[in-house]
Order: structure tokens, then sequence, then C-alpha cells
């Protein structure tokens, strides 16, 4: 019988470039595994398979920056469907493609500066709250550790995260959700919650696969469920962040809340809810990839 893992470990074989026979020798020799349950196997990920291999070994480097490859979602419309197939490949997979020259394309969004909150926001008004300004960062890139690692502005996040403090902070991206914020809420039984939440400012000009404007959308979700990808296994899964390096944990909260979630979750919007996450960029993310399944 196939499994999930058996399915994701081929997938990931097949996007480092191993052939179908390798990849049978491999699983041949660390048995466990009938001719039947292989055969079936590969017959599921050929196919999709076949839609990206050549496309990414010719055109998609493992080094460049994750943030492209979210921009084909949210900015280029159809060229970014077929992105939102990739969320079915191996998460290893999803983080470390890309596509070659989209920077220019991108649309442009405000400035950090005149980045803004939208009215229809769900930060409570009731009463008013002290809020931290940890300051406004770069941009954020998956594969370049420089980036989110001994970051001052993170550190002033990652800390307001472990102590459930009030804080905010701008990134400043282009095609991802650039207000970044911690908040404690008050729930009906008298018990604090800690949540991040991930926003767009409400001018920015950005739409989705689907049309949709992204002004205004943001993702909020319990900082307790954030998790990290894992990639020393040889099935990729999801542990818990680490809190030592207080930069390095607000970069996994944001990465978690923009992409990882949606992987670990297998794009179930039931799911997402479930564990206490709300806001109109979950719908965008989902809908866009069941568009990319329209169209194939």
């Amino acid at each position: 019988m196939i499994t999930p893992e058996l399915i994701g470990y081929i997938r990931g074989e097949f996007s480092k470039g191993r052939t179908r026979g390798e990849i049978h020798s491999a699983l041949v020799a660390d048995g466990g595994w009938s001719e039947l349950d292989l055969n079936e196997a590969f017959r599921t990920v050929i196919p999709m398979q076949g839609f990206g291999s050549g496309a990414v070994a010719s055109k998609l480097k493992p080094r460049s920056s994750l943030r492209k490859v979210i921009f084909l979602v949210v900015a280029i419309g159809a060229a970014g469907a077929a992105v939102w197939y990739f969320y079915r490949i191996p998460v290893v997979d999803l983080f470390n493609s890309s596509v070659n020259n989209l920077t220019e394309l991108a649309t442009p969004t405000p400035k950090a500066k005149e980045a803004v909150i939208p009215d229809n926001t769900n930060i409570s008004k009731t009463n008013t709250v002290a809020v931290k300004d940890c300051g406004i960062s770069a941009a954020l890139d998956f594969n370049n550790p420089l980036t989110y690692e001994n970051n001052t502005v993170l550190t002033c996040l990652g800390a307001s995260a472990l102590l459930c403090e009030d804080a905010k902070a701008i990134l400043k991206d282009s095609l991802f959700p650039g207000i970044f914020q911690i908040s404690k809420n008050q729930n009906t039984d008298s018990q604090n919650t800690c949540n991040f939440r991930l926003s767009y400012p409400g001018d920015s000009t950005l739409v989705d696969v689907t049309g949709r404007k992204l002004a205004g959308q943001y993702i909020s979700c319990p900082v307790g469920i954030v998790r990290v990808l894992d990639e020393t296994k040889k099935i990729p899964s999801f542990t818990n962040p680490n809190t030592g390096n207080l930069s390095k944990y607000a970069s996994q909260i944001y990465f978690y809340g923009i992409l990882g979630l949606f992987i670990e979750q297998g794009l179930d919007k039931n799911k997402i809810e479930a564990s206490g996450c709300s806001g109109g960029y979950i719908s965008s993310v989902i809908e866009s990839y069941n568009k990319t399944l329209e169209k194939r």
C-alpha cells in the first residue's frame, strides 16, 4: 500500500534529477515495498512530475528567492497558477524552487513608510493598548539566512511573541504581506492567547490569481501552532520552532504564516481554520490553487 511519505519521497528525488530507475533501486534496497506498490506510486507521481520537470530543471534555481515563487501567484495571473500546483510536490521543492528574472515584473506596492493598516482589520479597538514599534526591515528571503538571522527588527518581534506583548513591524516586501504584528487576545474564558498577524497594506496594488485585490488581506493565527520545516530527514517534516534565537524564531513565524501552514495542512481551509487561523489571505491562497486545477 502506497503512503503519502512514499509519494513525497519519490517527488523529492525526481526534483533532484534522479531517474525512475535510480529511485526504484534505492527503494528496493531499503526494502518494505512491493513492485505493485512502487508501480502505483510512480504512476501517481509521474503525471505531476511531468508538468514541471522540464521547467524546474531548466528554469528554476534552488538557491533563488522563495519570494519569487509566490510572486507568480499574486502578480502575474495565469503564470502564477502553475506555482500553486507545486503545493502538491514535497515541501523542500517548494521552499527551494523559484523562477528566473521575475523581480522586474512585480506590481509596485507602497513604500514601507506609506503602509497603513486597513479599517477592516480585526484588531480590537475596545481598549487602547501600547504597541511596541519594532521598526522596519528589508524583505526576508527563506534561502538567505542573512536576511533573518541577527535582525534587530525580528529579534524585537521574537521577544514579543515569547512574552505575548503587542508589537508591530514593517517588512519592505513587494510580494508578501509586509505588516507583521504580535497581539494578545482576550478570550471569553478570560484566558489570553498570543496571535501573530501578517497583512498587506490597505493601498497595496497586488492581486491574486483569481483577480482578488490583496489590499488589506491578512492571516492571523495563534503563535503556538507555528511549525518549522525539518530538512534533515529523508522525508521532510515539520517540527517545533527554535526559540533560542529570537530573530530566527520571528522569521519562522513569518514563513509558516505565508506558506508553511498551507503545506502542512494540505491547503485544507477547514483544518487551517480549526487550528485557530483566520483572514482573507487563507481563501486567496486556496482559491488560487483551485483556479490552477481548473486550468489543468
